[in-house]
């Protein structure tokens, strides 16, 4: 949940029972205002605004604007430079920690929208001008899709023919184990592992095949047509977690990295294919940001003399990666004047009172920079965008050698190299 880094944003108005924010901007390009009718949702009363196909792709940092729900409608006006992609999220949904994001195209005129629970979705009714309702049709489309296989799968589910025998006989003995037991974790693994043909059934793994072809067949069809906001959205969200099929790549690249290179939504799809096409063997990516002083920093500045670098990038409310940073220390100690270098950035939002907590309680000794609601971009730049964190290892000529290795193979790693 992040605030833009990549679209100028004149202001956000929000209009809460009435109520406008001052400074009203009057020069803004976009001016989008919102009506809403919430139904069946007596237990909300606040929806939180998300802006960019990014803006809630972490699940960490706060929400553009929180709008409140009153007698069950809401209204807001909201200013861009740009049509923009939103999305809005029932604030008791995020806080139970599950939510339905409520996506539309924000451009110049009014939106009408009526959203209920989500077990009825299929019900929101988004309508305003052009390019919303344009993307409006798109999901439609998808959807139907969608509700088709759902329906062949629900058959299929109720024949027995979902999962293969091998998959289900995995469950069971996971089911009747303790909890986080070692065995229980064995089998998990084991599972995780699984190929999909070892996973489902043939009569399902046919029908996934099937659907996903056409469904990669109406994207394609969406995508390639007239360039618009719209198309491009529709794009951006096929990359928000991984790197989609590679003929939708080769669409953005030959479509809109030429034709729309200044959106906002286009920058992101770039930052998202760099990422997640990072690999073993490419270079690092270079970055600025502040330490906890405000002081600003580049990486291949405080490098340059280092034997072996890990860059860590965590957040001081990722328990997994806190855990595995502390057990760097020794590591560290032992090796950091012989030439291994470590630097953390921590991932943060709204403030870094919580960082430097984490920093004093769990006690690193490397440099620390801070990403404070992701004004570098720099999870994106490595590809784990909707992630806590990753670690990187690389050399001396900036290589990189392995992504989040355990201590035993970061040990491994460093006593090879550094003790030549």
């Amino acid at each position: 949940m992040k605030r833009l880094s990549t679209i100028m944003i004149a202001l956000i108005i929000c209009a809460c029972s009435g109520n406008q924010t001052k400074n009203q901007q009057t020069d803004a390009t976009i001016h989008c205002h919102i009506n809403g009718v919430v139904h069946d949702r007596p237990e909300s009363s606040k929806l939180l605004l998300y802006i960019g196909v990014d803006g809630n792709i972490a699940g960490s940092s706060q929400p553009y604007c929180e709008i409140k729900i009153s007698d069950s409608q809401f209204s807001y006006d909201l200013y861009l430079d740009e049509p923009q992609y939103c999305e809005l999220v029932f604030e008791d949904e995020f806080k139970n920690g599950y939510w339905q994001a409520i996506d539309f195209i924000a451009d110049d005129g009014t939106i009408n929208m009526n959203l209920y629970p989500t077990e009825e979705v299929g019900k929101t009714d988004i309508e305003g001008p052009a390019s919303t309702n344009e993307y409006q049709s798109y999901k439609v489309e998808l959807r139907k899709l969608q509700d088709a296989t759902n329906e062949v799968r629900n058959k299929l589910k109720a024949e027995g023919k979902t999962y293969t025998e091998e998959y289900s006989s995995l469950i069971t003995q996971i089911e009747a184990l303790e909890n986080n037991s070692p065995k229980q974790k064995q089998l998990i693994e084991q599972i995780q592992a699984m190929t999909e043909e070892q996973t489902y059934a043939p009569e399902t793994l046919a029908e996934r095949k099937r659907y996903q072809a056409e469904r990669l067949a109406k994207m394609l069809e969406i995508v390639t047509g007239e360039p618009s906001t719209a198309r491009l959205a529709m794009l951006a969200k096929q990359m928000k977690y991984k790197l989609p099929p590679q003929e939708l790549v080769d669409a953005f690249n030959n479509i809109y990295a030429v034709k729309m290179p200044d959106n906002a939504i286009t920058k992101f799809c770039l930052r998202q294919i760099e990422g997640f096409q990072l690999q073993i063997g490419a270079q690092y990516i270079d970055f600025e940001a502040p330490d906890l002083d405000g002081q600003m920093h580049k990486l291949s500045d405080m490098i340059k003399d280092a034997e072996l670098v890990l860059l860590d990038l965590w957040a001081s409310w990722c328990g997994p990666c806190r855990t595995a940073s502390i057990e760097m220390i020794p590591l560290y100690d032992k090796y950091h004047n012989k030439g291994f270098q470590i630097i953390g950035v921590a991932r943060e939002s709204g403030s870094t009172k919580a960082m430097e907590k984490a920093v004093k309680q769990d006690g690193y000794k490397w440099p620390q920079l801070v990403e404070l609601d992701d004004r570098a971009n720099i999870w994106a730049k490595y590809g784990c965008n909707n992630a806590a964190g990753r670690r990187i290892l690389f050399d001396a000529q900036g290589k990189i050698i392995a992504f989040d290795p355990t201590i035993e193979q970061l040990t491994a790693e460093v006593e090879k190299r550094i003790n030549k």
